[in-house]
């Protein structure tokens, strides 16, 4: 499509009235404006990629213990400390609900309000399959008696479902973290809640545990990593191969690191774990490397392993 100049409102009325316009014949002409500004050099990297490779790596043998389970079992704890009508908790079919401000008979304060759910080993006829579970969501903060803080400002999931299929023993993992929590009682040691880790994680492991075979999935990220590191999961999976996936030691898709000075680097992988795409996958790129880029600029290669993240997704917790 042809574009013309768009002339001066003025000139168009000057035209119409059958007036001339002055002569600007002597005028200087503006020199026009280019289309296309040249661009500076490239922003330089401040990571090198051994740098990115290492907090990518702690990242992935750290990612299923960054789960939810040691968030349930504080909460649990710590509301042992509950009596009488301290908190005051509103049962439903849907769950419990408490929201106060109060000192239970046992010591313990409570400030806030949690809405949870949770269910053991529940049998599903229709499916033949048993589920666990367990839901917090809220803005709270508990003190037991004896002294220990619990808090939480945000919501909190986990889920494991047991099945057979021909013989085979199934399980799915699930877990979910999306706030802060904190917990400084017994519960939380040799966890990631007395790490410097700040988790906002969607975790999914599907796996064959007698067959020490998974599929593993990472949503979101967390920080906390090697003094000041963090990363960024965009739905990145991989699995074994005994499960029929095409590449068992390569991620699929990009993941950001993101360097102590808030720079980022992102890593693309090349594996796939999409089902119609298996058959035109090239062995040859199953590696276990991607590429590193900053900024538009391709800096090299990235490799890790993706076997202790496969291990972890076997029984992560």
């Amino acid at each position: 499509m042809t574009h013309f100049p768009l002339l001066p409102i003025a000139v168009l009325l000057v035209a119409c009235s059958g007036e001339t316009t002055p002569d600007t014949k002597d005028e200087p002409d503006d020199p026009p404006s280019p289309y296309i500004v040249p661009e500076g050099e490239p922003p330089a990297p401040t990571s090198t990629l051994e740098e990115v490779g290492a907090a990518l790596q702690e990242a992935l043998d750290l990612a299923f213990t960054v789960n939810a389970d040691p968030v349930h079992a504080s909460y649990d704890k710590a509301m042992e400390g509950a009596s009488g009508d301290c908190p005051y908790v509103y049962t439903t079919p849907d769950g419990s609900y408490w929201y106060d401000n109060c000192v239970s008979d046992a010591g313990a304060e409570f400030d806030g309000y949690v809405f949870s759910l949770a269910a053991d080993d529940v049998y599903d006829p229709t499916y033949g399959f048993t589920y666990s579970f367990w839901y917090a969501f809220g803005g709270a903060t508990v003190v037991d008696a004896d002294g220990h803080t619990l808090e939480v400002g945000g919501g909190a999931v986990t889920q494991k479902v047991s099945d057979e299929v021909n013989g085979v023993n199934l399980s799915e993992y699930y877990s979910l973290l999306e706030g802060t929590f904190d917990w400084d009682g017994a519960e939380a040691e040799g966890t990631w809640l007395e790490t410097a880790i700040d988790p906002d994680l969607e975790l999914y492991a599907y796996a064959a545990p007698d067959f020490g075979a998974s599929y593993v999935q990472l949503s979101g990220g967390f920080g906390g990593l090697l003094d000041g590191w963090a990363v960024a999961f965009d739905t990145n999976g991989v699995g074994s191969e005994l499960l029929e996936f095409a590449c068992e030691l390569e991620l699929s898709g990009t993941v950001g690191v993101r360097a102590p000075d808030g720079t980022w680097t992102d890593v693309r992988f090349d594996g796939v774990v999409d089902p119609y795409a298996l058959d035109e996958f090239d062995p040859a790129l199953c590696d276990g490397c991607g590429e590193a880029w900053f900024q538009g600029e391709l800096l090299g290669e990235v490799c890790v392993d993706v076997s202790t993240l496969l291990a972890a997704g076997v029984q992560p917790w």
